[in-house]
């Protein structure tokens, strides 16, 4: 399930699994932040090791905002990221 972030700038962002698998199996998910705004779309990616849940569903579900903002601070561009497949905008 998806959830919306705010940034430090006050940019929406749209937060979700990728979809992509890591060689680590459950034990590490890969997130996509998608920026909401229509004037300047944007794909990240970060990878994401669960430390309660195991579930990656449940695992998003207990961050606090404030820690999807700072992985967020962390993310790859997708045209820098595989778990983007190296496309998207800068």
């Amino acid at each position: 399930m998806a959830r919306v972030i705010v940034d430090a700038d006050g940019a929406r962002w749209e937060v979700g699994q990728s979809g992509k698998h890591t060689q680590y199996g459950a034990d590490e998910t890969s997130l996509e932040f998608r920026r909401l705004d229509a004037a300047a779309s944007a794909s990240r990616f970060a990878r994401f090791s669960p430390r309660g849940a195991k579930s990656a569903e449940m695992a998003l579900e207990e961050l606090s905002d404030r820690a999807l903002v700072t992985l967020l601070g962390r993310a790859q561009p997708a045209w820098t990221s595989p778990d983007g497949d190296y496309a998207g905008s800068a």
